[in-house]
């Protein structure tokens, strides 16, 4: 396994700088820019900022998954905020793992070789990659999307509209936050079930009172019949 520290662009220079925990480098001496994976994002889609808004910020965690070296590996990504540069723009930390056949990453890169402002924004997605609990979603999400088989090609944690290339995803963000897509898919199904017997219920009542109705309706011949007037 490989591991590296996507690092903020603070200066919004050209290039993006990685680090192993202790030395740093241009992030295209890692990965060449030619062969990394079509929609790999080095940081959290402007998608999901816009969604979450800025009191949000700080909760998401973006990950993804492709297949790597002719699917003999994987190369998986984690990104979140890392505050705002000197002109107001969200800048984003992440971490990315190179992968052989079946290893998962290991959330035990070092951050001590990080500048001071990095080692914060490091220890916190460290801290919350390695965590059981299940109160952070965003968290759980990331630890779903690693346990996906590998034969599933890209994927990401929540999905994206605006997505360059399709991914499978596992989890929605909405109004309510970030729910499993699973989860989401039984509730319209129990709507969609509720609804079905409204509907079953409203035509027994119309055919019910349809055939009532005709009872109730008679023809004056039959009527006239009946009393002898024909």
């Amino acid at each position: 396994m490989h591991a590296y520290w996507i690092l903020p662009n603070r200066e919004q220079s050209d290039d993006i700088f990685a680090s192993d925990g202790e030395t740093i480098r241009p992030l295209r001496e890692i990965l060449d820019p030619k062969l990394r994976p079509e929609g790999l994002s080095l940081g959290v889609p402007t998608e999901l900022l816009e969604k979450c808004g800025p009191g949000a910020f700080a909760d998401i965690l973006f990950a993804q998954r492709f297949p790597w070296d002719n699917g003999a590996g994987q190369v998986v990504s984690v990104s979140s905020t890392a505050g705002l540069d000197s002109s107001g723009r969200v800048i984003h930390i992440g971490l990315l793992f190179v992968l052989e056949a079946d290893e998962r990453p290991r959330f035990e890169l070092s951050y001590l070789g990080l500048c001071e402002a990095d080692k914060v924004y490091a220890s916190t997605l460290n801290r919350r990659l390695r965590s059981a609990g299940v109160d952070d979603s965003w968290a759980q999400s990331v630890r779903d999307l690693i346990e996906l088989p590998s034969a599933v090609g890209g994927a990401s944690n929540v999905a994206l509209d605006r997505s360059v290339v399709p991914l499978r995803s596992l989890y929605v963000l909405g109004p309510g936050g970030l729910t499993k897509k699973v989860a989401s898919r039984l509730r319209w199904l129990r709507t969609a079930i509720v609804l079905l017997i409204v509907f079953a219920i409203a035509g027994v009542w119309c055919s019910v009172r349809a055939a009532s109705g005709s009872v109730g309706q008679e023809r004056p011949s039959d009527a006239a019949g009946r009393l002898g007037l024909e």
